[in-house]
């Protein structure tokens, strides 16, 4: 009898314990609920105390009345500036079969006179958007050189659409109309002019370029029947023509005297070292050259380099040249600040993005 006595009370012992355990257990669960809606009370306080403040600083916002600018700019303000646009390495008479380019591409005289066009069009929508910021009263037209591609190799010989004086004169009437319209719209017109190294008449290029190119004796010709007042011509008739602008110094050249072999940095290093040893005899503060078909502008560096008007080519393709869209370029030089505040790519490939 009392081994079972005792039996029964470890019984209702544990029962006890298990009943304790259980009450423990739950007293623990309810801590935690109400620490979790103690937080979420204090959160939602917090959240009440926010939107308070966000809706005071509203309320706040509403005595504030417009007050107009401190100074407007006014018309007769604006700092003086000039226009220049670069053309050059137009190749007007060459042929591009799209084939040749992996269908990147198609040139022919229809379509330069196409791009020609467009070119016209955008340059002088950016003419009259500067205008608005700027008192524009001089444009600066650079004929730079290789506006033909010549007979300088004999797959052009053979493939031309034009002999050298044909293309000369198909150029030189497109060159003539958008001086003409330039000129309609500027008070002064400053025709800067470079020779490439496609237009010549010799087989190899020569120091006297010059004397020896096609493009000189167009732009000589066009100087002297030019009828428009408002017009001045300034021919290089070195390899560098330097330009004034009201103390702003440009140096013009086509290009091919920067040498450039490809590798990291692109013409980008030669070209720095080239305006380095030319600054040692005569600074510019402004280099403009084309010949290498891309458009960049360097503030640093003190440069504007020209795109093309025919784009991409069998040849460019094999020297594993970077796809460049057609284009050529053109900057703004203040006169007040004495710097280039902006330089645009002028692109002109409507032909090849579906005439959008």
């Amino acid at each position: 009898m009392p081994h079972k006595a005792t039996l029964t009370d470890a019984v209702i012992e544990t029962a006890h314990e298990v009943k304790h355990l259980e009450q423990d257990a739950e007293l623990a669960r309810l801590r935690a609920e109400v620490a979790t809606l103690r937080g979420r009370y204090k959160a939602a306080l917090g959240q009440i105390d926010r939107e308070r403040e966000r809706a005071d600083a509203i309320a706040g916002l509403k005595g504030i009345e417009g007050k107009p600018p401190a100074s407007k700019a006014s018309k007769g303000k604006r700092h003086p500036a000039t226009m220049v646009v670069l053309l050059s390495d137009i190749h007007c008479e060459e042929v591009v079969r799209p084939e040749t380019v992996n269908g990147l591409n198609a040139f022919d005289l229809e379509v330069c006179e196409a791009r020609l066009g467009e070119l016209s069009e955008r340059f002088f929508a950016l003419l009259e958007h500067e205008r608005h910021l700027c008192r524009i009263d001089r444009v600066c037209v650079w004929l730079g050189g290789d506006l033909i591609s010549g007979m300088i190799h004999p797959e052009l010989a053979e493939e031309n659409a034009l002999h050298p004086l044909a293309a000369l004169r198909w150029i030189g009437e497109r060159l003539r109309g958008f001086i003409d319209a330039v000129a309609d719209n500027a008070r002064e017109v400053l025709v800067v002019t470079s020779c490439g190294n496609h237009g010549r008449t010799t087989e190899k290029l020569r120091t006297n370029e010059a004397d020896t190119s096609y493009e000189h004796h167009l732009y000589v010709t066009m100087a002297a029947a030019e009828k428009r007042k408002n017009v001045r011509w300034q021919i290089g008739e070195g390899h560098l023509n330097y330009v004034d602008l009201d103390g702003f110094a440009i140096r013009f050249m086509h290009g091919h005297a920067v040498r450039y072999q490809g590798g990291i940095g692109g013409i980008h290093v030669p070209l720095n070292k080239a305006i380095a040893a030319w600054d040692s005899t005569r600074r510019a503060d402004l280099t403009c050259l084309g010949h290498w078909h891309q458009f960049s502008w360097s503030r640093s560096g003190r440069y504007v380099t020209n795109g093309s008007v025919i784009g991409p080519s069998a040849y460019s393709v094999r020297i594993k040249a970077s796809y460049e869209p057609p284009c050529q370029a053109a900057f703004v030089v203040d006169h007040h600040r004495r710097e280039v505040t902006r330089a645009y790519p002028v692109f002109c490939d409507r032909d090849l993005r579906g005439k959008t």
